[in-house]
Formats: structure tokens, C-alpha cells, sequence
């Protein structure tokens, strides 16, 4: 795994020392790394597990500052959740996964990382029970429900001729099984019209007898699978169908790559009439298809298809900063527009190819970070500089022209240093609603004494996970953001009936209309 990627799936087990009380909440004890004594009693106890994650979290937290200007106590959190933890380990007490869920969101509602997680395995019911501060908070918005799962989509702009070049291009594992279930041609639509003209023939050859056989069991298998909502979830059913019927030879009825699940990315590319462009994808993971190194890394041994997509993924970036290129050195450029709305985050290499590629070489000050120093609660180093990436290659600077930033509330981590960038650059405006609210970082961590802080237990392992930010980032004011968000300078509501019966996006329009009139 690349060593500047924002949020990274791996683990390091980390071993608590067990206590019953909490005398030493200040001056706390290091790890024990030999001594599973506290994982054993988390295994088999609801208040062992409570105990474990109360620990964890008093000497690797990076907010505990903030939390307390915010009002919280933790040990106080510690003195009234506990009886209610040992509560649930009273002999013949029924503790289902959303009673365990209800009193874990109690626990860590009032925090404020929007990145951390906590996992407890419920031992009576054997399933893995999730909560999480940030989600809480979102699903609290005005605007949750239009933010969750919303994707961007500029054909109708296209079809009524306001734009000159539009291009996109959808990777991701519900993309690339859509493709096969919809696109006329290709997987089933091409499975389905063989089959009919082998149906329609008579005195079939007893390889053409085979293929008719495969190709009625295949599109049953497949109209099956496709009559529900097509999800990332889907994968390995579909890859499970797609060689059991290889010897088919289907037109892209390829197994589809398990890192799509974490990698595929939707790519959108538009030019306005009035040459405003614009660029959308749905997280940031640019690097894995315009590095060779990061796509090695990903898809090593890559198909001839897996090289087909990062073509067409390098292909869509290169027609937006390639034309950002051309306009501006003729003069003919109006304004760019960043669509960071719903992106999720991702690596932060990839700030070189999004607002980077508009900046000056040197980097970008954004914001401020700071790290955990020691497992005291309060252990923190100072506040250093915190910077996106710039690109480093000649380009041209976008400093005379607005750029614009897109982004909503569920525009989180990466999305957010770029709705940052936006609020440090002058000629850059951030338009839409508050963000998510999750900037804490975590990079990778495979030394747990640099930085005190990370993963707590190993995912699907130990009877506690948390996944937990090793740095905590501040804006360039020194404020932090975590659970708040980062505030548009024009704040615009999406109008999803508009969009849903005309294609029109009002904030888009918005972003427009700024860009085009200054206002």
C-alpha cells in the first residue's frame, strides 16, 4: 500500500493493559504489547470491551483538548458507562446487536473526529456491531438524505447544448456490472441475442447444442442476479457465474477485479459552451490510474481489460487538463469548476492532478496539523503546517481566472482539504453546503511509537476495533474543523425535484452564474 493514502484498510494489533478503574487517566501507562489479559476479558465481557476501547481512546484520542472545551469529560464518560457495560454482563441478560449499538452511540455521540469508528463483537450473537460519531452527526443534517449516495450528472446540460465536450466514465464495481447488465452488445444483452439465434436454427451442431445450453444457463444466472439492486456486495457472486461460463467467451463477461471494490472511481469531464471546465469523480483514487507505480501496486498482473479502464480513467483527466492547458495560454479560459460533492476522500497524492493542477510548484498551506507524542491524554507535538500537493511538472497557473469548489455534506476528508485549498486561494470560491466534518487523518502506521495513535486491535480479529486518526488537522486559522465541517463561502441547497424531473443541478448553476457574473 502507498504510504500517502488517506484512509488505509490495515492493521496493528495493539494490546491494552486491563484496568477497573481509571486513577491513572492522566498519567497513563504504555502499551503492554505481550499481555493479552485485556483482549481475554473483551472476548467474553461487554464492560471488558468498554474498558479496552475507554483506554484506547484516553491515550491515543488527538481531540481531547477540543472535547473538553466542547464540555466533555471522559472520565465522567468512564464513571457513568461502565455500570452500564457490566449491566449487560448480568448472568441471563439477552443482549441483542441493537442494544449493544444503542449504548455504544451513546458512548462516543459527543466526540467529534468524523473519521474514527468503533467496532465491538458481541459475543452472544457472534456479529461484528459498528457506531461511529461522524454518521451520527450526518444523519442529523437537513440535507443527509440528499447528500448520501448523491452522484453528479451533467448529461442533460449536454443534450441541451450548453456544453461543448462532455466525457465520463464509471469504473467502480456497480459501474462496471451495470455495464454488463444494460450495455447493448456487450455481457448479457449479447448472451441473450446468441441464445435466440441459436434457438431459431435448426439441426445444431453438437458444439452449437453446448453453446445454446451455456448461454441459457448463463443469462438465467444472470437475470437472477441483476433483478436486485447492483451493489459492490455483488462481486464475487458475479465472478462465481463468470467462470463457471468462461468457455462462453461473452463479449466483456470478464471476473471483475476485487480492488474496483476500493479503487474504481466515476469520472466526469465537461467544457461549457463559454469554456468552463469541469471536473468531477467519485473519491480520490486519480493516482492508481495516472501513476504506474500505484496501479502496479493495485492491479499487479493487470488484464488487458483492467488496462483498458485505466486508459479510459487517464484519458477523461487528460481531456479536462489538457484543455485548461490550451485555453488559458490563448486566453479563451473562463473558470474551472471542482465537483468534490458526496466524494468520500481518498489519497492525498492525488491533490497534484485536482486543485494542484491549477497551483504554483511548492506545495499548498492549507491548514495546520498535529500529532499524538506520547500516551499521556494531553501528549500532543506542536501545531505544524499542513499541505496538499502541488503539480510539480511546467504547467500553466490558474491564479487570473475563479475556481470554483463544489462540495456538500457528505463531501468528506480528501474533499474537505480541497474545500480548504479553496478557502486559502484568492481567486477561488467553495460553493454548495458544509462539508462532512472528518479532516483527522490516517496514514499509514506500521510503527505505532511514531505517532501513538492508529488502528486499536486488527479489524474482524479482536473483540474491539477502532479505527482511529493518527493526526489531527486544523484550518489555516488554527480552528478545528473535525465534527463541524468546512462552511461554503456561498451556500446553495441542492433542488433534487428540479434535477430529478429537468437534469438541472441548482448548485452547479450556482457555480456558474458566479463565475460567470463574479456574484
Amino acid at each position: 500500500m502507498k504510504k500517502n493514502k488517506i484512509m488505509i484498510l490495515g492493521a496493528l494489533l495493539l494490546t491494552l493493559v486491563a484496568t477497573s478503574c481509571h486513577e491513572d487517566a492522566d498519567p497513563m501507562v504504555a502499551y503492554a504489547f505481550t499481555d493479552n489479559q485485556s483482549w481475554a476479558e473483551a472476548e467474553k465481557s461487554y464492560a471488558g470491551k468498554f474498558r479496552v476501547f475507554w483506554k484506547a481512546m484516553n491515550q491515543n484520542y488527538t481531540l481531547w483538548d477540543y472535547e473538553k472545551e466542547c464540555g466533555l469529560d471522559w472520565d465522567e464518560v468512564y464513571e457513568k458507562y461502565l455500570p452500564k457495560f457490566e449491566a449487560l454482563d448480568e448472568p441471563g441478560t439477552e443482549v441483542s446487536d441493537s442494544v449493544l449499538k444503542a449504548l455504544m452511540t451513546e458512548v462516543v455521540a459527543p466526540l467529534h473526529d468524523g473519521h474514527m469508528s468503533v467496532t465491538f463483537t458481541n459475543h452472544q450473537t457472534k456479529n461484528n456491531v459498528r457506531v461511529s460519531p461522524g454518521s451520527k452527526r450526518f444523519e442529523e443534517r437537513d440535507d443527509y438524505k440528499v447528500a448520501q449516495g448523491f452522484s453528479p450528472d451533467l448529461r442533460a446540460y449536454y443534450m441541451n447544448n450548453q456544453l461543448r465536450h462532455y466525457q465520463t466514465y464509471d469504473c467502480t464495481v456497480v459501474g462496471l456490472l451495470r455495464r454488463v447488465a444494460l450495455e447493448k452488445g456487450l455481457g448479457l444483452d449479447w448472451a441473450r441475442t446468441r441464445l435466440k439465434e441459436l434457438q431459431n436454427l435448426s439441426g445444431l451442431t453438437d458444439g452449437e447444442l453446448k453453446e445454446m445450453v451455456g448461454l441459457s444457463g448463463l443469462v438465467d444466472a444472470l437475470e437472477k442476479l441483476f433483478k436486485k439492486d447492483i451493489t459492490k456486495a455483488m462481486v464475487n457472486e458475479y465472478n462465481t457465474i463468470v467462470t463457471q461460463y468462461a468457455y462462453l467467451n461473452v463479449p466483456f463477461l470478464e471476473p471483475v477485479n476485487t480492488a474496483f471494490v476500493d479503487y474504481g472511481i466515476r469520472i466526469q469531464y465537461a467544457l461549457t459552451t463559454d469554456n468552463i471546465a469541469y471536473l468531477n469523480f467519485s473519491m480520490f483514487g486519480l493516482s492508481t490510474y495516472l501513476i504506474d507505480a500505484y496501479f502496479n501496486d493495485m492491479f499487479p498482473n493487470a488484464t488487458a481489460r483492467e488496462k483498458e479502464i485505466r486508459d479510459h480513467v487517464q484519458m477523461i483527466w487528460n481531456a479536462w487538463f489538457d484543455n485548461i492547458q490550451k485555453l488559458h495560454k490563448s486566453g479563451q479560459l473562463n473558470g474551472v469548476i471542482i465537483d468534490v460533492r458526496s466524494n468520500p476522500g481518498g489519497m492525498i497524492n492525488d491533490a497534484r492532478f485536482v486543485f494542484g493542477a491549477l497551483m504554483p510548484a511548492g506545495d499548498l498551506q492549507y491548514g495546520w496539523a498535529r500529532y499524538k507524542r506520547g500516551v499521556g491524554r494531553y501528549d500532543y507535538t506542536p501545531l505544524m503546517p499542513k499541505v496538499s500537493f502541488t503539480m510539480e511538472n511546467e504547467h500553466e497557473i490558474i491564479d487570473d481566472k475563479p475556481i470554483v469548489v463544489m462540495a456538500n455534506g457528505f463531501s468528506v476528508s480528501m474533499a474537505e482539504m480541497t474545500s480548504l485549498s479553496a478557502k486559502v486561494t484568492k481567486n477561488a470560491t467553495l460553493i454548495g453546503k458544509r462539508t462532512f466534518g472528518g479532516l483527522c487523518a490516517l496514514n499509514d502506521n506500521s510503527n505505532f511509537s511514531d505517532y501513538y495513535a492508529g488502528h486499536i486491535g486488527v479489524s474482524g480479529e479482536t473483540p474491539v476495533y477502532v479505527y482511529l486518526p493518527t493526526e489531527c488537522i486544523f484550518d489555516i486559522d488554527k480552528k478545528p474543523l473535525d465534527g463541524i465541517g468546512v462552511t461554503p463561502d456561498i451556500e446553495v441547497d441542492f433542488n433534487e425535484e428540479q434535477f430529478k424531473a429537468t437534469g438541472n443541478d441548482s448548485q452547479f448553476d450556482r457555480a456558474l452564474e458566479f463565475i460567470r457574473t463574479g456574484k
